[in-house]
């Protein structure tokens, strides 16, 4: 989960019509592709269609995909399609691995069992049974025990389709969240959006994925019909649906500890199931930037409605 501060200190903008990397022609491509992946990733993600999606030729686009991503399409396809088993047998323990090989683009249970083996050095099932935390102390270079926390209050909320126009950076959330931050609020305020809603999103979980290759995205809700014809930054939806929405303030550090609380305390009593979706963290549109120090925002996940939730 991400952890994005906003700082109350602001260096100078860019202009709206230059953003940094997110803007360039081939980075917007190649991250239309990492996009359809992640949503596709029980699908047809051979080099022939993705090629076609980025607009490249298929040599250039093998070229161009392990030059900016640092792996092959194949390895990189391979590692996403693990790291999402990895999460979703991490939380919702009670699916069959043959059902979460499929849907996770495996042709068949042996197969991947075969693949997790080799990436995360232990079976599905010892995964499920506790053996992710190995792999999050082997991950990281020091153990994170998790702080004593207040008990947040959480709500389950209907959320709107949203058009977002994001900026996405690589690397440790720690190290690059805030930098994002800093060079996007006054970008969008340059575009006359500033006091819109602001969306936070994390694609990767740093307790799986390795930091270098997190991915986060710095977002604004963008109004209806909102168009300007210089801005290059490209844009994606979050679709509507029930949201488990947990009220955090509290300082920074404490935003990762809080996404634990709802996946691990709330959602296995909570009577919902995770659905296919962004997770998120939203700020109001009228809040002032938080600090390092204290961050006020709404953590959204998305969930379905099968039951009643708790009061917490």
């Amino acid at each position: 989960m991400s952890l994005p501060r906003p700082p109350t200190t602001m260096p100078r903008p860019p202009t709206p019509t230059n953003p940094p990397d997110p803007s360039d022609s081939h980075t917007r491509r190649i991250n239309r592709v990492l996009d359809h992946i992640d949503a596709h990733l029980d699908g047809d993600l051979r080099l022939e269609p993705l090629a076609e999606l980025a607009a490249f030729s298929p040599f250039h686009f093998h070229r161009v995909f392990r030059a900016w991503t640092g792996e092959t399409l194949q390895d990189f396809v391979r590692r996403r399609r693990l790291e999402a088993a990895g999460a979703r047998l991490r939380h919702v323990p009670q699916l069959r691995v043959t059902e979460l090989a499929l849907a996770c683009g495996f042709a068949s249970g042996e197969a991947f069992a075969r693949a997790f083996r080799r990436h995360f050095g232990m079976s599905p099932s010892e995964w499920r049974d506790g053996g992710h935390a190995e792999w999050e102390v082997r991950e990281s270079s020091r153990t994170r025990p998790l702080p004593p926390l207040p008990r947040y209050r959480v709500e389950l909320k209907q959320l709107p389709d949203m058009e977002l126009l994001y900026w996405r950076v690589h690397g440790d959330y720690g190290q690059v969240v805030d930098p994002a931050w800093a060079r996007f609020v006054p970008w969008i305020a340059e575009l006359g959006l500033a006091g819109h809603p602001l969306i936070g999103m994390g694609l990767d979980d740093p307790d799986i994925t390795a930091p270098s290759r997190c991915r986060f995205d710095a977002c604004v809700v963008l109004p209806l019909g909102w168009a300007d014809t210089r801005v290059r930054a490209p844009r994606k939806r979050v679709t509507a649906g029930w949201y488990a929405c947990l009220d955090f303030e509290g300082p920074g550090a404490a935003v990762g500890p809080a996404w634990t609380q709802l996946l691990r305390d709330w959602l296995p009593h909570g009577g919902m199931s995770l659905r296919d979706g962004h997770f998120f963290e939203r700020y109001a549109a009228d809040q002032t930037m938080p600090s390092p120090e204290r961050v006020r925002c709404e953590l959204c996940m998305p969930v379905a409605r099968d039951g009643t939730a708790p009061d917490f």
